[in-house]
């Protein structure tokens, strides 16, 4: 009985994930890094499923031919469970008599690497499998990868001056303000003011304007380089991708601490100040966020809370593992799926097993390979006759398995589907009248710190030159 129920679970996943009759998981859009858009994500484990005995009303003629008609479909596959239990017997066996090693049938995808432009990501991938896991610069990590996408044509020299350029702006802002150049909290309050206000310093003749949301295919479908930092510094716009990527690299060009966090089709940044108080930073809409206003926006599950997939500050390692992911997802963006994206995501989730990014482009990948195997078979799923041929193929039942396992480790991390509209509500929702309370509540606790610890660096200083 377990053998027949695995063999139709199986078949009915294929028939339904395969040929489209369901909708299939589609590639992260941000980033994520995604910005971590809309996932077409469906688990079959979430599919509804007869039960072996319906209770109908008498006297309801319809409803009752309906109970006939399913009892009789379920008498017919209990006869067909001999027949079925001996081919899968036969194939464990490796004796079955049919040619699955030598059918002529390649059972991974087409590699893509004679197309023009791979070279490029092959290029990056083998330089950041040499970078010091717990030491690398975000900086030159992520303009090699929006670098990639554009086959090398980015100036790095002239990003490289701009980062220093606005680097040095922000400082010579904290100089101007008198805070304290060596404190985090200064810095990062520094820098939120500089992605969220207008700023002029004495000595510079540019003046900054805030970086606006980008309204324009900010999940990046129709052009992918949308997400990209370089896009940002060009149009001085972004999205939650590129903007907290921003961010992370002129913190690190100052010296600041500060963290990528992630929640449901979102990115934003945490960073603590001096007495151990963590800060959210929503970037999008240039507002401070209370834990509690992510936590409640009706997708992270308990068991994402307590997988630790969202809303946590990121090590270096696993902000590594999302640039190996941000990595895969361009490729596939602009080439497809082949062995080439398997292999940046299973290092990707080698540093970073409960990547819920990195596990859903894993599951696409796992799905392509399938409905590629599954045609090169010539295999029709929507006859019954077609969903037992599969069983005359032990890779490609093999694959199945494995595809399954990817949507069952994606369930158990707690992921949950998160619409796009439900996601754009929600980013709405900051400017309830509530959320600005917080946000205003959060601020002025900032800069309060952020006085005292200035007063009280410049009290030391006063005491040190007497």
């Amino acid at each position: 009985m377990v053998i027949r129920k695995n063999i139709l679970f199986l078949i009915f996943i294929l028939s339904n994930a395969v040929f489209g009759q369901v909708n299939l998981p589609v590639v992260p859009q941000a980033p994520q890094i995604p910005n971590y858009s809309n996932q077409n994500y469906s688990n079959p484990n979430n599919r509804n499923v007869a039960p072996n005995h319906l209770e109908i009303p008498d006297g309801n003629n319809d409803q009752r031919r309906q109970q006939l008609q399913n009892e009789k479909l379920m008498r017919e596959v209990e006869q067909n469970e001999k027949q079925k239990t001996e081919i899968l017997n036969q194939v464990k066996k490796g004796n079955s008599g049919f040619d699955s090693e030598n059918n002529g049938i390649n059972y991974i995808l087409p590699s893509l690497a004679n197309q023009k432009g791979t070279e490029y990501y092959r290029q990056v991938y083998d330089k950041m499998l040499n970078l010091n896991i717990e030491n690398y610069s975000v900086k030159d990590v992520n303009f090699d990868i929006e670098n990639a996408y554009f086959e090398n044509k980015l100036e790095k020299e002239e990003f490289d001056k701009i980062i220093k350029q606005t680097a040095e702006f922000i400082l010579a802002k904290m100089k101007e303000k008198n805070f304290d150049v060596n404190s985090n909290t200064a810095k990062n309050f520094i820098l939120f003011e500089f992605f969220s206000q207008p700023m002029q310093v004495k000595g510079f003749k540019e003046k900054h304007f805030p970086i606006k949301y980008d309204f324009e295919d900010y999940w990046g479908r129709q052009n992918w380089s949308k997400m990209f930092v370089t896009k940002l510094l060009k149009t001085n716009t972004g999205q939650c991708h590129s903007m907290p990527l921003l961010y992370l690299t002129l913190a690190e060009a100052i010296d600041a601490e500060a963290y990528l966090s992630l929640s449901p089709n979102h990115s934003y940044i945490k960073f603590q100040d001096e007495k151990e108080k963590w800060y959210n930073l929503e970037l999008t809409n240039a507002m401070f966020t209370v834990s509690s206003f992510v936590l409640n926006n009706g997708y992270i599950t308990a068991e994402a809370v307590q997988n630790k997939i969202y809303m946590q500050n990121l090590t270096k390692q696993q902000l590594l593992s999302q640039f190996y992911t941000d990595l895969a997802s361009g490729y596939l963006h602009k080439f497809g799926y082949d062995v080439f994206v398997e292999q940046v995501i299973n290092k990707a989730l080698e540093l970073y097993p409960a990547s819920i990014n990195a596990n859903m482009v894993k599951a696409n990948y796992d799905t392509e390979r399938l409905k590629y195997v599954v045609k090169k078979l010539g295999i029709n799923t929507g006859t019954q006759e077609g969903r037992e041929k599969i069983l005359q193929y032990p890779k490609a039942v093999e694959l199945l398995k494995e595809m399954q396992t990817q949507y069952k480790l994606i369930d158990d991390l707690g992921f949950q589907q998160m619409p796009a509209d439900a996601y754009e509500n929600w980013l709405g929702s900051l400017k309830n009248e509530k959320h600005k309370q917080d946000n205003e509540k959060e601020k002025e606790q900032l800069k309060r710190l952020t006085k005292a610890l200035n007063e009280a660096k410049n009290k030391i200083d006063k005491q040190n030159k007497s």
